[in-house]
């Protein structure tokens, strides 16, 4: 599950990009007739979650989605996909089922996934909202992009995404350092450029994490 307290370490002009991004999906959902579902996509410790916070408490009725809790048991991914970031370590049919019941205007079950045991432990129910942000690096995905009406493409350099990744995946996943790099290595620099390929060029709007946490817009629609 995602915090859903706000980020409150944020510097001058991160505010201001996510000011803007808050804008542009103000506008856009107010347009759709409909319950409307945002992707925020981007590899593992470039910043998703940080967005989506900080969207939460800032746009009305709006909720987050933790795509990574939509992952399979362990002992059921095939060898080639071991790990969440690899569309068949997930469970897509009830993620694309999840999504359609939002736009339907339903209460959703949110899977909570347990790090530890490597399971699916409880569901939560969360009411019915206007804006979804579905959080998560298979947002980015091909497979997933369709179900979504944006898409924000969070990026950041190399870096960022290693200390953020270490810093996570130890403390809170308590892996040993050797299983967090081979986290990093798999997921980052193999799964999310083969199964992300063409995320940016199909992201309605792309930000960029710089490695002192700073983000900027790199691409927003007018």
């Amino acid at each position: 599950m995602i915090p859903t307290t706000c980020p409150d370490h944020l510097n001058a002009a991160t505010l201001d990009a996510f000011r803007c991004i808050r804008t542009w999906l103000a506008r856009d959902s107010r347009r759709s007739s409909n319950p409307f579902v945002v992707g925020i996509g981007g590899p593992g410790g470039s910043g998703k979650t940080t967005l989506s916070r900080w969207l939460r408490h800032h746009l009305p009725d709006a909720r987050i989605l933790s795509l990574d809790d939509f992952r399979l048991p362990r002992r059921r991914r095939p060898a080639h996909g071991r790990y969440g970031s690899h569309p068949d370590a997930n469970d897509l049919p009830r993620l694309e089922k999840t999504l359609t019941t939002f736009r339907r205007g339903r209460p959703l079950c949110q899977p909570v996934f347990d790090p530890l045991s490597g399971r699916v432990t409880e569901t939560i129910r969360m009411p019915p909202a206007r804006l979804l942000l579905a959080d998560g690096e298979i947002a980015a995905h091909a497979a997933v992009r369709p179900w979504l009406n944006r898409l924000i493409l969070v990026e950041a350099h190399w870096r960022t995404q290693l200390n953020a990744r270490l810093t996570r995946d130890l403390r809170q996943t308590h892996c040993s350092l050797e299983k967090a790099i081979d986290l990093f290595l798999q997921s980052n620099l193999h799964d999310y450029p083969r199964f992300a390929a063409g995320a940016r060029e199909a992201a309605d709007a792309l930000l960029y994490c710089n490695t002192r946490r700073t983000f900027s817009i790199r691409r927003l629609p007018a």
